[in-house]
């Protein structure tokens, strides 16, 4: 199963009428919109998706790639939300083991004030969670610190503490949400941008443009669920010009750094600032690192957040101090910025807002859902379809925590598809970067790497394969080079040319598949570059594209 063609899906929207609508509209493309039309879809309801640009082109393309219980919701008192997030957490390491893998943090301490203050916040973190984390926290002497954070400075170190969360690729998982609402009857489609709202009691009306092809056409649906993230408040607008602000966005900064400028072994560390009050985390991630920090007030374009040079420098000076590095600007091999669609509240920082949902009435008809995080996505797919289905079909109960996301058994599957990659000549972190991926989908890459020829790399010295963008094209709605390039395959965060360097055929064989001409090929190519540049706030690499060391199969499980 895969997402089917874009252009069908178009179809089956546009041929609702006022006398056949569907069950449910889902407007938003991110985690929360796909988690909804699953919900929505399994229990048997008539659903639609659409997406005004990339499916989890905004925040759920830039997170933390964390599923975590909320270790810093503690200060806030959020006790519930820890606990929620840990059941959650723990049952998406089940339901997509390929996408969701545990990972060891280190939270180092330098003095015996900060010992006993974070031991007491991590064992109330294993008692929210009733003591069901994935492994209870420990403490670490300065030698076993030392180990599994290589880079750590020792002399600023007197030992620290081991706990455990999990970490993910967010688009990854967002495309395995669905794929899934497809395989139930949903009809998703990116590209695809509301223009107005008509809410009814009896049918509800979008009209809906097909920003690729053109064309505007009337969505009828009994009920629309508004799941837009930060364009909360532009979408509600749009069927009520009166509304107050809902959402307060807060910026997220992420530096992207190879594996061999900042050495780190498979565990991830989290590195307060008690100055500034923030929290630092380094993350390996992919064949990468990701350095960064969160919740900062933010007030700018909603649609083109960038990590700005006092961003990179606040980054940079708190890597170097800590870790005893002389990092600059030129040894990032990308960055991003994510907005996180917090609930507007009385609060003055970001930091202090509720990464609670809510989900409230816009105008009869039409509901809306947001706030929460990653994480929580399916327990805010289950309430707010609770909500919508009790008022078309009576009251129904939510099916997600049974339904699998990509793979039944990672281990039988990821040696099956070593077996024939080995035979297609793929080495094995390639192999297993399509079973983290794809899941069970990645057997079908592999037939097109084996009767296309295509079993080589998508970029020179890059792990995704040249197979994953006929693939993504075909099956996934590919529809720009940035989609495949910064979403599907995330060349865009791990490579400093962003995919698109010499020697790379990620557009020649888009161009192939989608019938693009030089001209198109060419403002393909530019466009990706001008929205990676604005994207990390630096020009993009030029030339071949520069990797680090090979990274082991492990590096490239989660």
């Amino acid at each position: 199963m895969s997402l089917g063609t874009r252009t069908a899906a178009l179809e089956r929207l546009a041929s609702t009428t006022p006398e056949h609508p569907l069950d449910v509209l889902v407007v938003g493309g991110g985690i929360t919109g796909a988690g909804t039309a699953l919900d929505a879809a399994a229990r048997g309801l008539r659903v639609g998706l659409v997406e005004k640009r990339d499916f989890a082109s905004g925040t759920s393309s830039k997170s933390s790639k964390l599923v975590h219980g909320g270790l810093r919701y503690l200060e806030q008192r959020e006790f519930g939300l820890m606990r929620e997030a840990s059941t959650e957490r723990d049952l998406l390491r089940r339901l997509a083991p390929h996408l969701v893998e545990p990972i060891p943090f280190v939270l180092p301490v330098s003095d015996r004030l900060r010992r006993a203050m974070f031991g007491v916040g991590l064992w109330a973190y294993d008692a929210l969670a009733t003591f069901r984390n994935l492994k209870i926290h420990r403490h670490l002497d300065e030698n076993e610190t030392k180990m599994l954070v290589p880079a750590l400075r020792t002399s600023k170190v007197r030992g620290g503490y081991l706990f455990y969360d999990c970490k993910t690729d967010d688009v990854r998982l967002v495309m395995e949400v669905l794929v899934q609402a497809r395989r139930y009857g949903a009809a998703v489609a990116n590209y695809a941008e509301v223009r107005s709202l008509e809410g009814s009691e009896q049918v509800c009306r979008a009209d809906v443009a097909d920003t690729v092809g053109g064309t505007t056409f009337p969505v009828f649906a009994r009920r629309i669920i508004v799941a837009a993230g930060v364009w909360t408040d532009d979408v509600e607008r749009l069927a009520d010009p009166t509304l107050d602000p809902r959402v307060r966005p807060s910026k997220g900064v992420h530096l992207v750094f190879r594996r061999d400028v900042l050495p780190m072994a498979e565990a991830a560390a989290f590195i307060p600032d008690a100055e500034r009050k923030r929290m630092l985390f380094v993350i390996p991630w992919l064949d990468a690192v990701l350095v960064g920090t969160t919740d900062t007030p933010y007030d700018g374009d909603i649609n083109t957040p960038s990590v700005d040079e006092v961003d990179r420098r606040y980054c940079l000076d708190a890597l170097n101090k800590t870790f005893g590095l002389s990092l600059d600007e030129g040894d990032i091999a990308s960055a991003y910025a994510g907005l996180r669609p917090l609930l507007a509240g009385k609060a003055d920082v970001t930091a202090d807002l509720s990464r609670r949902h809510d989900i409230y009435g816009i105008a009869p008809g039409i509901t809306g859902i947001t706030g929460g995080k990653l994480t929580t996505y399916r327990r805010m797919a289950r309430d707010v379809v609770d909500k919508v289905s009790e008022e078309i079909a009576g009251p129904s109960r939510s099916k997600t925590k049974w339904i699998r996301l990509g793979s039944s058994n990672v281990n039988t599957l990821t040696h099956a598809v070593r077996g024939r990659a080995r035979k297609l000549g793929i080495l094995e972190d390639a192999a297993s970067n399509l079973v983290r991926c794809y899941g069970d989908r990645a057997l079908d890459i592999l037939e097109i790497a084996r009767s296309e020829d295509l079993a080589g790399p998508l970029a020179p010295g890059c792990i995704p394969l040249a197979a994953e963008g006929i693939y993504g094209a075909r099956h996934e709605m590919v529809t720009t080079l940035n989609d495949l390039l910064a979403r599907r395959t995330r060349l865009a965060l791990t490579d400093h040319a962003a995919g698109d360097g010499t020697g790379s055929l990620a557009s020649e064989l888009l161009s192939r598949e989608l019938g693009w001409k030089g001209k198109e090929r060419r403002a393909q190519s530019a466009e990706h570059r001008r929205v990676i540049e604005a994207e990390r706030g630096t020009p993009l690499a030029q030339g071949a594209t520069k990797r680090s060391r090979r990274p082991s199969p492990r590096a490239t499980a989660g």
